[in-house]
């Protein structure tokens, strides 16, 4: 399902370049609502674009696409009309090869996936925009780690404000399948939905963790390779290794919470600690939560849950013994883990554990995500 960018693709780009457009002019061009892509490739006999945004997207926001029309100078052209204010990816399809736009600096990776990337601006994105609110920081972080053998990689968002005078509380955010430490940054928008949500005083100021959950990684696979000899989440699939994460899991309790803990001004306790799981994260966290149940007092599930119905008393019943302060499902019934995201509820439900639960109205994608985060992170910490 997969595209990935090869050297032939980028070598296509090179090409259909040939031909500049005049000026500095920056595409694609938003006007409004509307979006219009170009494409110089007077020797293409087909070009597509395919998009989040375009017609036969699937509930992960892939597969969208339409063919663009040529002019007499080789230039393909197409207009995507009366969009929704929000941040979406793109791509073009060169006679059967995925090309990324040459004229748009602004490209995101999705694990091995590159898009190029556009906004249109409204009231439902201005948060996912830089806007006036002073910025935060992003610390790229190389921390040892006995699991792997190494040394593993993690990003932390800093707010603008951050001193070593304050203890600050954290959020350990960790990814979905296929995504890595760079994910929440590139697709989930994290820092700037941080930074808008802090200087509007919706937020409290705290410090985010993103980490690699992936299983076979010291880092993102643009950075490096994956580990010889290990197996992918995807591998471990139906094993019990598959649902806890492997070594992730003690890696983030051993290693990465220790780490944050010790070089920077936060708060050593539950009840300064957050966690928040996407997708195949949330199935990490609902191990985790169940064999450290003294760790975390704020706990979020995006797109996840929990697989066997009626199987969360099991899990749930540490963290009800324990206690916390805010557990968060968010799953519309659009996505494709509702009813993992439904069993768990119903768990809390028979245990009487209070729950927030959250419809981003959408499917299993990170325009979900993006929703959940921008309404989790007001009720963190409060």
């Amino acid at each position: 399902m997969k595209r990935k960018l090869t050297f032939i693709s980028l070598l296509v780009s090179s090409l259909i370049c040939s031909a500049q457009y005049p000026g500095s002019k920056y595409y694609p061009t938003v006007d409004g609502d509307d979006v219009t892509f170009r494409l110089s490739a007077p020797s293409a006999s087909s070009v597509k674009v395919f998009g989040d945004f375009l017609p036969g997207v699937n509930e992960y926001n892939l597969g969208g696409n339409v063919e663009m029309v040529r002019n007499s100078e080789g230039e393909w052209s197409y207009t995507a009309k009366d969009l929704a204010a929000d941040f979406y990816f793109y791509y073009f399809e060169v006679d059967g090869v995925k090309v990324l736009d040459p004229h748009n600096l602004k490209v995101v990776c999705n694990y091995s996936e590159f898009y190029n990337s556009f906004f249109i601006s409204g009231k439902e994105s201005e948060d996912l925009e830089y806007r006036d609110s002073a910025k935060g920081s992003v610390h790229t972080i190389w921390y040892d780690s006995p699991e792997y053998g190494g040394q593993r990689r993690m990003n932390v968002y800093l707010p603008a404000d951050y001193s070593s005078e304050k203890k600050y509380p954290v959020l350990y955010m960790l990814p979905g399948g296929g995504d890595d430490e760079d994910t929440w940054i590139d697709m989930g928008r994290l820092p700037q939905i941080m930074d808008n949500l802090i200087g509007k005083k919706k937020a409290m100021e705290i410090l985010v963790v993103m980490v690699n959950s992936m299983p076979n990684q010291l880092s993102a696979p643009h950075i490096m390779n994956p580990i010889p000899g290990k197996k992918s989440h995807f591998e471990m699939m139906g094993t019990p290794e598959g649902a806890s994460g492997g070594e992730f899991a003690n890696d983030l309790i051993r290693n990465v919470i220790p780490y944050i803990e010790s070089h920077f001004s936060v708060i050593p306790e539950k009840k300064g600690r957050a966690i928040c799981g996407v997708s195949m994260g949330g199935l990490y966290l609902t191990n985790i939560i169940q064999n450290n149940p003294k760790t975390f007092d704020h706990i979020a599930l995006m797109g996840s849950g929990i697989m066997g119905k009626g199987s969360g008393d099991e899990v749930l019943g540490p963290v009800k013994k324990e206690g916390y302060r805010l557990f968060w499902v968010g799953a519309g019934q659009k996505d494709m883990a509702f009813s993992s995201a439904k069993n768990i509820m119903d768990a809390m439900d028979r245990l009487s554990m209070p729950y927030v639960y959250f419809d981003p109205q959408d499917g299993h994608n990170w325009r979900s995500w993006r929703r959940n985060l921008m309404n989790l992170v007001p009720e963190l910490f409060r």
